[in-house]
């Protein structure tokens, strides 16, 4: 930990009672499974735990205190109504000890590709800490930021949203320096209503950074101007492929499975951006990269010559062949209504190849279900794709939409369940690319793991 407390200085913190002696802690922790050597324990409660009830266990194995929202008698303990919030209390405490650049990266899509992609080539020289796989919610961003320690010269930190109301909680923790806003589009609809109020969510990032930070956003999105909105002085710099007045303008781009060609336009120099992995989405993606980059200080040169291979995160657009030889593309990772349409938009680059899209449910859609379903299925269709298997009764609604779009040469397959699936996919061969894309509820790495090598 970044800082050496003690608890009394901690009760002061959280706003809590320090029960006991006083001591110094060397770091906090939430898992009693841990080493917690000279620590404290902090007891986060949920709907399906209680950490109060490993609080004794914890002070047996080694831990200097605990921190509890129950009146448990142990000793040295500190007591608070809520230890969540206790949690993030202490986590901002500490970030603000740390005099040194945060980012903070938020967004429908792209979030943890260009945490990913930001954080490995800051890595390349300066110690940087970020947030591990999605640990993006209220623990896991308390978490990640309790990790700063003195060697560390940026934290890059992903902060999601499942509730109204998430980001400002974890933009009141991170208190970022820089913020990256990718987008705001139909994911979480059932839990936002609509993409504006998903756009008012992300937008509660901006509003919790310093007042000298600045903000990278996509000037393409729909919610561009209601972010600008929400600067508040601070400074901005953006992106776009559409507004050659954008801090950096993408045009000419050119793709091919290879990866993409790319002319970017920066206070009107042409610097030629090449990646080594197809997707205008990745281009979108290492355009804010570079904006975050810039934000730090770094030469645009220097900044573009590093971006050339796009961070793979595990089930985003992940190559992999078939013990049939057929090349899967392995995108289960997640899936929002726009995710979709890149994946779709990469595989219909397969030109040699005969094209499959496996696709299961998206959730989280609300009463625009069917709606998003049956447009994505027209937008396979009208991308040229091949063949579509859909599988349960929600992505059947695609196939309708599939459907209603295709040629004679295009094929859909209504699947019920993944091994009906299974029996069609597990027979393509080399000449075959197969994307699997779908929620994490669909668990769509099912169909992955079954065909792969």
């Amino acid at each position: 930990m970044l800082v050496e407390l003690k608890l009394s200085e901690i009760a002061a913190i959280v706003e809590g009672r320090l029960i006991g002696s006083d001591c110094y802690v060397k770091g906090v922790s939430t898992d009693s499974r841990e080493d917690l050597s000279s620590k404290l324990f902090l007891a986060l409660v949920g709907e399906r735990f209680n950490g109060n009830e490993f609080a004794s266990k914890a002070l047996e194995i080694g831990a200097a205190a605990v921190l509890v929202s129950e009146p448990i008698p142990l000793e040295p303990r500190i007591e608070v109504t809520d230890t969540a919030a206790a949690y993030r209390a202490i986590a901002r405490h500490v970030r603000r000890h740390f005099s040194r650049p945060v980012i903070a990266i938020t967004g429908s899509n792209g979030k943890t590709s260009v945490k990913d992609w930001l954080a490995h080539t800051l890595s390349l020289c300066a110690d940087t800490l970020k947030t591990q796989s999605n640990l993006n919610n209220q623990i896991g961003v308390p978490k990640t930021l309790l990790g700063l320690a003195v060697q560390h010269q940026y934290a890059v930190i992903e902060a999601g949203t499942s509730f109204p109301g998430e980001i400002e909680i974890l933009g009141n923790t991170i208190e970022a320096d820089v913020v990256v806003l990718t987008n705001a589009s139909g994911s979480h609809l059932l839990g936002f209503g609509s993409i504006e109020g998903i756009a008012v969510e992300k937008g509660k990032l901006i509003e919790t950074a310093r007042p000298n930070a600045t903000i990278i956003l996509n000037a393409d999105d729909p919610s561009y101007e209601y972010w600008k909105g929400l600067l508040d002085g601070r400074s901005m710099l953006n992106f776009s492929f559409a507004d050659a007045s954008a801090t950096l303008f993408a045009k000419k781009l050119e793709e091919t499975v290879a990866g993409s060609t790319t002319t970017l336009t920066y206070q009107g120099r042409d610097i030629q951006l090449k990646l080594d992995r197809p997707g205008k989405h990745h281009v979108a993606n290492a355009m804010a990269v570079a904006l975050a980059m810039l934000a730090l200080g770094f030469e645009i040169d220097r900044i573009i010559n590093s971006l050339k291979h796009p961070e793979q995160v595990p089930g985003r657009m992940e190559l992999l062949t078939a013990k049939s030889e057929a090349a899967i593309i392995n995108d289960c990772y997640n899936a929002s209504p726009k995710s979709v349409e890149a994946a779709i938009d990469v595989l219909s680059l397969y030109k040699e190849q005969s094209t499959w899209l496996a696709l299961g449910a998206l959730g989280e859609l609300g009463d625009e279900e069917v709606t998003i379903h049956q447009s994505l299925g027209n937008y396979a269709a009208k991308a040229g794709i091949d063949h579509l298997i859909t599988i349960g009764p929600v992505a059947q609604h695609a196939a309708d939409g599939f459907s209603l779009n295709k040629t004679s040469k295009q094929v859909v397959y209504s699947c019920q369940t993944k091994d009906d699936a299974l029996n069609i996919l597990s027979t393509l061969d080399s000449r075959h690319v197969i994307l699997v894309k779908g929620s994490r509820s669909a668990k769509m790495e099912d169909i992955v793991n079954a065909l792969k090598i």
